[in-house]
């Protein structure tokens, strides 16, 4: 059994960075119990989900939901009796934050899942990043681009989300595919959650929403998908990308 004040873990990423793939990791290390893209205010009808009456409201009578601050209270009323269980069953719980939703659509930037949280539990965070011209491009490939107005503007909300994150420690998925057993000791340690090697054939086994990315059958570096024609000579160029490849030593050349 856990004690009371067991922090709850949060893992911060944007679309299309790999995220799903460490998450999975995570979820695969013993007594964790990992909860996939939440988010307090963003709702998304499921083909059958008879347990969120909630959540059914939110996504079809958007007009009757309460203030944000009530939402971030309904939220902890709902998170609370999963927490006691993963207490008394001694889990540890990581939440695999819906970050797309403060950064990449219409809202104002925001920490909001740490926001409706913080005041009443203790938290571990960490993050995760990948280079901007790599995610950009598998964003627009599955249709996650909707709200951008280009990769100028992605880069731009990259360097949000960075800002609103700027007190956490910040993991590359670069590194980690080129060493998973190091980044992931690292992750766990931030996270305090055990490491138990062998984790990528367990993470198989998980299965996790926002899962759109290509999933080969080992952890590998891919490569770049297909590149417009100019494109990468105007992107190397923008000062938000040129910000982003000075801080995380992305290449920025073509």
């Amino acid at each position: 059994m856990l004690s009371a004040d067991e922090p709850i873990r949060m893992i911060h990423h944007l679309s299309a960075t790999g995220g799903t793939l460490i998450s999975r990791c995570l979820a695969a290390m013993p007594d964790v119990v990992l909860l996939s893209e939440l988010h307090p205010l963003t709702a998304s009808m499921a083909p059958f989900y008879p347990l969120d009456p909630l959540g059914q409201v939110a996504w079809n009578y958007s007009h009757l939901l309460p203030s944000d601050e009530r939402m971030y209270a309904l939220f902890r009323d709902r998170l609370a009796p999963v927490v006691e269980m993963c207490r008394v069953h001694g889990k540890r719980l990581v939440l695999r934050d819906h970050s797309h939703s403060d950064y990449l659509t219409e809202r104002e930037p925001g920490t909001r899942l740490a926001d409706a949280l913080r005041e009443q539990y203790p938290l571990r965070q960490v993050a995760t990043i990948r280079n901007p011209i790599d995610a950009w491009l598998s964003m627009v490939e599955n249709g996650f681009a909707g709200h951008l107005a280009g990769f100028e503007d992605y880069c731009e909300r990259c360097l949000r989300f960075l800002d609103g994150y700027a007190d956490v420690p910040v993991w590359r998925y670069e590194d980690f595919v080129a060493d998973p057993d190091r980044v992931m000791q690292a992750l766990c340690a931030q996270l305090d959650l055990p490491f138990l090697p062998g984790f990528v054939a367990r993470a198989g086994g998980v299965v996790l929403s926002g899962d759109s990315g290509r999933r080969p059958p080992s952890i590998t570096a891919l490569p770049r998908r297909a590149v417009p024609e100019g494109f990468l000579p105007a992107a190397v160029k923008l000062a938000a990308y040129r910000e982003i490849s000075d801080r995380f030593d992305y290449d920025a050349d073509v």
